[in-house]
Formats: structure tokens, C-alpha cells, sequence
């Protein structure tokens, strides 16, 4: 019998401007190194929801992801992060959920450029 059950990746990045292209890089990025360190095929993803800070308003990291290959019938939600003061700015936060068989402990969370910040301890789980 297979143990399948609903997992959850985070991860998170920042950009340097607030443009479509910066946005478009970073959530490619994050969602590349996602994606090649867990065994999951969008075909297994539950649900993503992306957030972003405040001063970030160019372009939904839902529509990028949205043109991926297979990522067609991905449950896809955009959310604006709750403003603290002093928090990383121009920051993408990623949170999926996904059936696997692999158990949570072994879920990579990628954190990348300053967003590393915000979690050390899993930046470098696997590298």
C-alpha cells in the first residue's frame, strides 16, 4: 500500500525592482530550484499561493506561474503579505501543497537571494 499525503514546500525570494521582468525572473527561479529538488510533478500539486510585499504590484506571480509547462490546471492563488515594519522588502513568498509519498522532513524549501535571511536553516538543507 501507498502512503500518500499532502506535503508542504515554502520558499521565498526578492527582487530588485518592482517590474514585470524582476518578477518574472525571480518567481522562474524559485519555482526552477522547487521544482528540481522535490519530487513533485505539477500533476501531484494540490495548491500554490504566492505573497507578496506591498511594494511590489507589477505583475500576479500566479500568471507566471501560470504559463509553465503543465502548470495549466494548478490551483493558483495571489495574496498581498501583511505589512511589518522593518520586514524584507520587495519579497515573493511560496507556499504548495502537494500528495507525495516522500514524508515532510524531506521536502526541500528554497529561500534564495535575500529571502535567504529569512530561513538559514533550510537555505542549506541540500546544497
Amino acid at each position: 500500500m501507498v502512503d500518500w499525503k499532502v506535503r508542504a514546500i515554502r520558499g521565498a525570494t526578492t527582487v530588485s525592482e518592482n517590474s514585470s521582468e524582476a518578477i518574472r525572473d525571480a518567481v522562474c527561479e524559485l519555482l526552477d530550484v522547487i521544482e528540481a529538488n522535490n519530487a513533485c510533478p505539477p500533476e501531484d500539486i494540490v495548491s500554490v499561493t504566492f505573497s507578496v510585499t506591498t511594494d511590489l504590484d507589477a505583475i500576479f506571480p500566479a500568471a507566471i506561474a501560470r504559463q509553465r509547462s503543465r502548470w495549466e490546471n494548478v490551483p493558483l492563488l495571489d495574496v498581498q503579505q501583511m505589512y511589518v515594519k522593518g520586514s524584507l522588502e520587495r519579497c515573493i513568498r511560496v507556499l504548495i501543497h502537494v500528495n507525495s509519498q516522500s514524508p515532510q522532513s524531506e521536502m526541500y524549501h528554497a529561500y534564495l537571494r535575500q529571502a535567504r535571511s529569512l530561513r538559514p536553516d533550510w537555505h542549506l538543507a541540500r546544497f
